[in-house]
């Protein structure tokens, strides 16, 4: 069970926006040497506040999201974040769509639009026709989500390290605009966690009733905190050795990969652009559901009409988006954060007083 937890964390965090390195860009890569504590400071966060939410989920026994918000802050507070909620997941299918745009344009010299319309078309075809089948590609790309920035890492060292060449210093050019939503790496760092935690509450909740073992619910959270840490340093290493051109892509990390020859190359790019269609697919149907009341019918003319405005909203671009939309929700996670940390601690002592 702590393996399967584990690879819950870490495919819920790892999606296709984290593997195309555009929000490591925006939230590590940009601060040069901050970023390199950054990485390290969201991975100690994720590690504690897995373990965390993994042993309430295990000792309440919970089986949905509403069961753990609750616990963390109270009825109100869980209908207040049951809201972000619903509109973190209608953001992640706009960001998905922009992304989708962009992985055409920029690395498969088709336009733009091609790549929205097919994910569009997959996308409400999935919602209308259940999305398990679509879902179910996830146990494939996978492992080459994960594996493929590891990838491009070692090779990234192994060529540095065979022309003795220093780093050619941070992707984010001196002079370059910052983003106001994050003003320094600390910063950046807990709302990165803060926001992909909002994911992660949902998830580990629909685990908690399974979850009969707290000791081995933490355990799982603690090896799926140190995978997220080994990935996140895998990016930011690739980003780092290539130096000032990668900030410019719209996704940076398969421009780094597409340097390693055209096979690495095209393997990226289709785990990518399924990545996102499952996400996207995954996140209109969670809306749809949600806004729907579970009513079928209702639910597919909403999938229409939702993707269609996720269109019209991708049109921003999808680095925009990332450095927009993601730290917004970073800050809207923060009482999510605080909430754990608040009820873990309550539930500690009240251990230690009962024994």
């Amino acid at each position: 069970m702590n393996v399967r937890l584990a690879a819950t964390y870490l495919g819920t965090v790892v999606g296709a926006g984290f593997a195309s390195g555009q929000e490591h860009l925006h939230f590590f890569a940009r601060f040069s040497r901050g970023g390199d504590l950054g990485v390290a400071l969201s991975g100690l966060l994720f590690i504690t506040l897995g373990v965390m939410l993994a042993d309430l989920a295990s000792r309440h026994a919970t089986s949905s999201a509403e069961d753990l918000l609750e616990l963390l802050g109270g009825p109100v507070a869980a209908r207040a974040m049951d809201a972000v909620l619903t509109v973190f997941t209608f953001c992640s299918l706009c960001v998905m769509m922009a992304g989708s745009a962009a992985l055409f344009k920029e690395h498969a010299y088709l336009p733009s639009s091609l790549g929205m319309s097919l994910t569009a078309l997959v996308t409400v075809a999935a919602v209308v026709k259940g999305v398990e089948g679509l879902l179910s590609l996830n146990t494939v790309i996978a492992p080459v989500l994960l594996g493929a920035p590891v990838t491009v890492a070692s090779l990234s060292l192994i060529r540095a390290i065979a022309r003795s060449s220093p780093c050619p210093g941070p992707p984010w050019p001196e002079g370059a605009s910052g983003n106001a939503f994050i003003p320094a790496w600390p910063v950046a760092s807990v709302l990165y966690v803060s926001y992909n935690l909002i994911l992660v509450v949902a998830a580990f909740a629909s685990m908690g009733r399974d979850l009969d073992d707290p000791r081995a619910a933490r355990r799982g959270a603690a090896l799926g905190g140190v995978a997220l840490l080994v990935f996140m340093a895998a990016i930011h290493i690739s980003l780092e050795l290539h130096g000032p051109a990668i900030w410019r892509a719209e996704v940076p990390m398969l421009l780094a990969a597409s340097r390693f020859g055209l096979g690495l190359r095209v393997v990226y790019f289709a785990a990518l652009w399924v990545a996102m269609v499952t996400t996207a697919a995954a996140a209109c149907f969670a809306f749809c559901r949600r806004l729907g009341r579970r009513n079928r019918s209702v639910e597919r003319a909403l999938a229409v009409s939702t993707v269609l405005a996720s269109a019209l909203l991708a049109q921003v671009g999808f680095g925009d988006l990332v450095s927009r939309v993601y730290p917004v929700f970073g800050y809207l996670g923060l009482p999510l954060v605080l909430g754990l940390v608040r009820a873990w601690l309550r539930s500690r002592f009240a251990l230690i007083f009962l024994t």
